[in-house]
């Protein structure tokens, strides 16, 4: 039997695809091993987001090829293989760069080719947990995104399709990551959007938690009288990830980002009044050429103004083959990562002030993750992150004893059904 190693890095949607090669690789009479040094192939379901990510994946790359056992093949996926292929095959010509697509690693093996699709039976890499994707692609053109030209324009998976997999994932899992690389464009291929999609999966009955991903809010804005009346059935976290990128719309003009600020808080306004507790979660890019000190500053006082519960941060960095990577007034690093330690220490001080707010409170929460380090992670019906010891994969009512930034610590007052 042919043994492999697989790992993956990035986004839910790259784990969720991940999760699925190692299902059909399985399904195909392949046996996964948890020690590369001993594999016959070593597959690494690359990310390409960032450049920090970028010099990450190269050097693990490097890593494996180093210390992989004799005669074993390194095969390199995901969407660095994409879009930088060359600064791969680079590393040596022994490596074997495919693309996001699961049919090359089938033809490379000879197999029945087979596309990803939420048929595929994946194997989980979380007990509690399966994540689904629901489409690839956008129909967006951000100017510092490589993704995109990763993964190309918007395919919808169908909505049967992904209510089987639901089905089935509800078997095992009693959280269900619904994702893509904008969920909020889903179905725009098709007609279905993701509203029609999220009141098809909650016909299933069930004590079950969904969680949503990422949606940039151009699209959020076209679905979300359809999307936010949903958040009021207990089984859909309460939970949205906008990203805005910029506090300048000089800056989102620039970025190609097709929404203003405005829009943005538009968005979280009308969330926030139909849903109070709603949890927003939100990225921002420091350095994009151009920006000013006073861009700067308006991204400040946005994050001020709508007090997000989570913030991204990112500094830019050149993409290859992307628009941003070839325009003028670039930012110099020592600034980027000055602007980019301000945000951070604004952002940190402003979500322990809030957090703090919560403290002797009670709430509901499914264990549903294993922690780091020691305990579990508890997902209040907002998906806020609480540590806890015991009772992994069960409905608990907690109590917050500690605040942090970006954490809680719990106590267990008694398990729910």
């Amino acid at each position: 039997m042919k043994s492999f190693f697989l790992e993956g890095y990035g986004c839910s949607l790259n784990i969720g695809e991940t999760e699925q090669i190692s299902g059909f690789l399985k399904k195909n009479n392949f046996q996964r091993i948890k020690d590369f040094k001993k594999a016959n192939f070593i597959i690494i379901n690359t990310c390409s987001v960032k450049m920090v990510t970028e010099q990450r994946m190269l050097s693990r790359i490097n890593f494996l090829l180093n210390n992989k056992k004799k005669n074993a093949k390194i095969i390199v996926t995901g969407c660095l293989a994409k879009t930088n292929k060359k600064k791969i095959e680079n590393i040596s010509k022994d490596l074997i760069v495919l693309d996001t697509k699961l049919e090359s690693l089938a033809n490379f093996f000879s197999l029945k080719e087979e596309c990803f699709s939420p048929k595929i039976i994946e194997e989980k890499s979380h007990k509690n947990i399966s994540i689904i994707p629901i489409s690839v692609g956008c129909v967006g053109n951000c100017y510092y995104c490589s993704t995109k030209i990763a993964r190309g324009a918007l395919h919808s998976y169908s909505i049967k399709e992904i209510n089987d997999s639901f089905k089935r994932a509800l078997k095992t899992s009693k959280e269900i990551w619904i994702t893509s690389q904008d969920l909020g464009c889903y179905g725009f291929d098709t007609g279905y959007y993701l509203p029609e999609l999220i009141k098809t999966l909650l016909k299933n009955n069930g004590n079950y938690r969904i969680r949503l991903g990422m949606m940039n809010p151009k699209h959020f804005k076209k679905i979300r009288k359809g999307l936010i009346p949903l958040f009021k059935d207990d089984r859909l976290y309460k939970f949205l990830h906008l990203p805005v990128q910029s506090g300048s719309d000089k800056i989102l003009k620039k970025m190609n980002r097709q929404s203003s600020k405005k829009d943005f808080i538009d968005a979280i306004n009308y969330s926030r009044k139909r849903i109070p507790n709603i949890r927003i979660s939100t990225d921002i890019i420091v350095g994009f050429p151009g920006e000013t000190e006073k861009d700067f500053e308006n991204s400040l006082k946005l994050i001020e103004k709508i007090k997000p519960n989570v913030l991204n941060i990112s500094r830019f960095g050149k993409r290859e083959g992307t628009v941003a990577s070839k325009l003028k007034e670039q930012i110099l690093e020592s600034e980027k990562k000055r602007r980019s330690k301000i945000l951070s220490d604004f952002s940190k001080k402003l979500f322990f002030d809030e957090n703090k707010k919560l403290e002797e409170l009670e709430f509901r929460a499914l264990v549903s993750e294993k922690a780091k380090n020691n305990g579990f992670v508890a997902r209040t019906d907002n998906y806020s992150p609480v540590l806890v010891n015991n009772f992994f994969g069960e409905f608990v009512k907690i109590k917050i004893s500690t605040a942090f930034p970006h954490f809680f610590k719990g106590e267990i007052l008694e398990k729910l059904k």
